[in-house]
C-alpha cells in the first residue's frame, strides 16, 4: 500500500455455504449461554440482538435449514438478516488486480 494509490474494486455478493447460489440471507449464531459465557461476544450484554459469535450466508432456500446449521456450529441460531433489507451484510468489496 502507497499514498495516492489507486485500487479498483467491485461490490459483489455473498454465495450460500451450502449450495453456492447467490445469498439472500446473513444468518448470525451465538454460543449457548451466551450472556454468561465469556467466549462469547454477547457476554455481560442486555442487548445481544447485534452479537454474533459466527455467521452463515445462506440462499432463501436454505435459510429454513438454520437451526440445523446451529446445531452442527455447537451453537444456538440469533438472528436472519435479509438481503434486500440488510444488503450492506451480504455484499462485499473486493480488490480487482490489473
Amino acid at each position: 500500500m502507497k499514498e495516492g494509490e489507486i485500487r479498483k474494486q467491485v461490490c459483489k455478493r455473498r454465495n450460500c455455504e451450502v449450495c453456492g447460489e447467490r445469498a439472500d440471507w446473513q444468518v448470525a449464531f451465538l454460543l449457548p449461554n451466551c450472556r454468561t459465557n465469556p467466549k462469547s461476544k454477547a457476554y455481560g450484554k442486555d442487548d445481544c440482538s447485534w452479537c454474533s459469535d459466527d455467521v452463515a450466508w445462506v440462499c432463501e432456500g436454505h435459510h429454513k435449514d438454520r437451526y440445523k446449521m446451529a446445531k452442527e456450529r455447537d451453537m444456538e441460531w440469533a438472528a436472519s438478516f435479509p438481503a434486500d433489507k440488510f444488503p450492506h451484510l451480504v455484499l462485499f468489496w473486493e480488490t480487482v488486480k490489473e
